[in-house]
């Protein structure tokens, strides 16, 4: 049995002609009265009393077309469902980054590219870099944006630069090392530090950056986040690695001092999608995350090749 044989059963019912019924249809009348003996086949009983210059239906056939019009009007419900959802779907964009990505600008990004696009809006959601991947990986996010040097190479899908960005040291200006610009992290092997650990990979990368310097870091007050450790460098009791535009956006009261770092990593804030499932909207947002970006001042790292070249890129 096949869908047809329901439209075709339902078409004579409706018109009780043949030739208005495969009029409708834009079928051949013979075509349609093979779909229907292959329908009554499939059932087993008659379901059209032929001979009569109007057609009409048995009694099963009565019966049948109750079942058959039910199943016609809940795929037509399903089929306005699918399509209520695809429209619904192309007039949103879905996001994905760093916990706390107001604190990135990345909110900032976002508000401003949705704000002039009326019966628009963007499904953000917060996670690690990991997350972000498996997100981007399984079909559930549009756009990803964090840092390509804490994702997984993946030749199929592309990348944009946006910024670039590297660690800078937090103390509290009453701490000494507030009195300088730029330090070597072999100097803070004696310091209290506080990593934040809601991204394990910026985690590791913090703590690495300090092995990578001669020393395993002294690190307290395990599994908070950025609010509590803020608290901590007030009082000169902490002091913490972080990336230049979450330190710039988040430690901005004069009692916080940035300190540059000798040994620091480059990072590189980046856009990555798949483009074969990128809808117009998500193309245009690309396109604006580039321009926004490009009128910020440069005040990080140096550049690092890309892994993979974008149709998007400059």
């Amino acid at each position: 049995m096949r869908f047809d044989h329901l439209r075709c059963f339902a078409a004579i019912k409706k018109y009780r002609s043949f030739s208005e019924a495969a009029e409708n249809l834009y079928i051949s009348q013979s075509a349609l009265s093979k779909q229907l003996k292959s329908f009554e086949d499939a059932l087993g009983v008659t379901l059209v009393e032929r001979g009569h210059s109007v057609i009409k239906l048995t009694p099963i056939g009565e019966r049948i077309a109750i079942y058959v019009q039910a199943i016609l009007d809940e795929y037509d419900r399903m089929v306005l469902e699918a399509q209520d959802y695809i429209k619904g779907e192309k007039k949103k964009l879905r996001i994905a980054s760093f916990c706390e990505m107001s604190q990135y600008g990345i909110t900032d990004l976002m508000v401003s590219f949705e704000h002039n696009i009326p019966n628009f809006y963007i499904e953000s959601k917060e996670c690690d870099h990991s997350q972000m991947f498996d997100l981007l990986s399984n079909r559930q996010t549009d756009i990803i944006i964090g840092y390509r040097e804490l994702w997984p190479e993946e030749p199929d899908y592309f990348s944009i630069p946006l910024k670039k960005d590297d660690l800078v040291l937090v103390v509290h200006e009453s701490h000494p090392l507030a009195k300088t610009d730029r330090i070597s992290l072999a100097d803070l092997h004696q310091e209290r530090f506080c990593f934040p650990r809601e991204d394990e990979a910026l985690f590791k990368l913090f703590y690495e950056t300090c092995v990578a310097a001669g020393f395993a870091p002294y690190h307290t007050l395990s599994h908070v986040r950025l609010g509590t450790i803020k608290r901590y460098i007030m009082q000169g009791m902490r002091v913490t690695l972080q990336t230049r535009i979450r330190a710039a956006n988040f430690f901005t009261e004069p009692a916080f001092h940035l300190v540059d770092l000798e040994e620091s990593p480059a990072l590189t804030l980046t856009l990555m999608a798949n483009e074969s499932l990128l809808s117009e909207l998500g193309r245009k947002f690309i396109q604006f995350a580039r321009g926004y970006y490009q009128q910020e001042p440069g005040k990080t790292a140096g550049d690092k090749a890309q892994p993979k070249t974008s149709p998007f890129a400059v």
